[in-house]
């Protein structure tokens, strides 16, 4: 029974694993290499690197400041005293030199600042999360752009063949029409209606074509390719992405701006910091002169302390700071609301344009089953002599055009479904 039921498991992982669609390995390879070159993405590294620097000069603060100082200064008049250490002979003694010698090291070590430096910290530790989310809404942006024009270029190929199978067969009956004629049993009209939707098919052809090269050259830009066939797919699997599951909760702009109101959180904190004082260890060591009673030997010293910094009137004004940090603290959180508002909305109107989308391509398949019945109809009657040539061939081209106004509404389902996912922060590649 056991080894029953572990079958059974074992099948249905099978089965899922095998339903899972995944991304075109051409479209993969397109987007990594996209991500690797394009130089935005590379700028949007440079500021995680920014920030996490900034990190480490906040740290810095727990460190101690070493300076090394050598002063010179000659001062005039120099106290002194007279003493009588013999009769008629005095000995005059100085406390000061007329100059002064003093060189040696000098320590401040921060010993407590009541949170002002761990509130710095955590500020830059926000702003690297900004930083990468920032990165990767630009890269999930990126690859969904990819993604649009690949599929672009497969619609467009699509497009372009069944484009060219109607210049063939207007070709083909130009020429039909011009054998009758020779023969007497064609008319001019048919033969010159022929020719201007022939005309108008090779400039739909040459759109078409233009439009591929544009595609083209967009995702060139950002590949560093170079060429305009290397696309090989001749379908694109929709159901890649789905619409039904997408919501706003992973949507990385909404990330990005939760990241900045963590950071005007902490700014607040900061700015409140400002009044609170700041304990430090000192520490100096060196030589100089002016010691009594050899005021002119330069000799060793050192001293060692402890200082409070209490702040009274500040410039640094910690009142208006505090003022316009919870000023951007409310900012920030308006604009995640309004941010929030505008992604349901987004959500909410591309899955209405899929259901509209899906509801039209039932219809154009209903079009082009009635389209080639049409046809063939209009074969038959052909052949009977019942319809002239340019009836059948008004009833080709409109098969025709129903297949081309197919191709565009799935490519337009694909496009609402890939703003769906990107919205949503799905991550296909």
């Amino acid at each position: 029974m056991k080894t029953r039921f572990f079958f059974l498991m074992l099948l249905a992982v099978q089965v899922a694993s095998a339903q899972t669609t995944t991304a075109p390995a051409q479209l993969t390879e397109l987007i990594i290499k996209a991500l690797d070159n394009y130089p935005k993405l590379k700028e949007a590294n440079e500021y995680v690197s920014l920030s996490e620097a900034k990190k480490d000069l906040a740290y810095g603060a727990y460190m101690p400041v070493i300076s090394g100082d050598a002063n010179y200064r000659y001062g005039k008049p120099t106290p002194s005293i007279s003493f009588p250490i013999a009769p008629g002979i005095n000995k005059e003694i100085q406390f000061f030199p007329a100059n002064n010698f003093d060189a040696g090291l000098k320590v401040q070590q921060p010993i407590w600042d009541f949170g002002r430096t761990g509130a710095s910290i955590q500020k830059a530790k926000s702003d690297i999360a900004t930083s990468k989310d920032n990165l990767e809404s630009a890269k999930n942006t990126l690859a969904y752009q990819v993604a649009q024009v690949y599929f672009g270029i497969v619609f467009l190929n699509k497009s372009l063949d069944v484009q060219q199978e109607q210049i063939k067969l207007l070709e083909a009956n130009e020429k039909l029409i011009s054998d009758k004629i020779k023969n007497g049993d064609g008319l001019k009209f048919d033969l010159l209606s022929t020719q201007v939707k022939k005309n108008s098919a090779q400039n739909r052809l040459i759109d078409l074509q233009t439009q591929l090269k544009k595609q083209y050259d967009l995702l060139n830009m950002v590949t560093a390719n170079s060429t305009y066939d290397y696309i090989t797919a001749k379908e694109a699997d929709g159901s890649l992405f789905k619409a039904d599951v997408v919501s706003a909760d992973n949507n990385l702009d909404l990330k990005v701006l939760n990241d900045k109101l963590a950071t005007s959180t902490w700014d607040v904190k900061i700015a409140k910091r400002g009044w609170l004082p700041q304990m430090v260890a000192n520490f100096s060591a060196g030589y100089k002169n002016g010691f009594v009673p050899e005021i002119n030997k330069l000799l060793f010293n050192y001293n060692a302390g402890v200082g409070l910094n209490i702040p009274i009137f500040s410039s640094a004004r910690p009142n208006f700071q505090t003022k316009i940090a919870k000023i951007n603290l409310q900012a920030s959180t308006y604009a995640l609301e309004a941010q929030k508002l505008s992604l349901n909305k987004d959500i909410a109107q591309a899955k209405n344009d899929v259901e509209a989308t899906q509801s039209k391509l039932k219809n154009y398949e209903l079009q082009i089953e009635q389209a080639n019945e049409a046809v063939s109809l209009a074969n038959s009657r052909y052949r009977g002599g019942v319809i002239t040539t340019l009836e059948l061939l008004t009833a080709q081209t409109n098969m025709q055009d129903a297949q081309l106004g197919k191709i565009q509404l799935e490519y337009n389902l694909l496009l609402s479904k890939l703003d769906l996912n990107r919205i949503g922060g799905t991550k296909f590649w």
